[in-house]
């Protein structure tokens, strides 16, 4: 088993993590209230369009479904701050 972790928050200091697992691409969600855990599997379950850069003013648009591998799992993490208020702390232990 292969394991993806990656810490998260949102409000003034409500933190959590994600762990995706990448043999059976699914994810867990810890955080401390249910209703914002269950926003982010909401989130991560549905297919997103994203302009993806791919130059400093070149972008290619993708359709992303984020569990299908980890790249996806990424690239729509690098998003969910500004779809639900949900913040990846990539440089914090999870």
């Amino acid at each position: 088993m292969s394991m993806f972790r990656v810490a998260i928050h949102y409000g003034i200091n409500k933190n959590g993590f994600l762990s995706y697992d990448t043999d059976t691409k699914t994810v867990n969600v810890d955080l401390p209230e249910q209703e914002w855990a269950d926003k982010v599997l909401v989130y991560l379950n549905q297919l997103h369009t994203i302009d993806n850069a791919v130059g400093l003013d070149t972008y290619e648009t993708l359709e992303v479904q984020p569990l299908e591998s980890l790249e996806n799992f990424k690239l729509a993490l690098t998003r969910m701050w500004e779809a639900i208020d949900v913040q990846v702390d990539w440089s914090r232990p999870a």
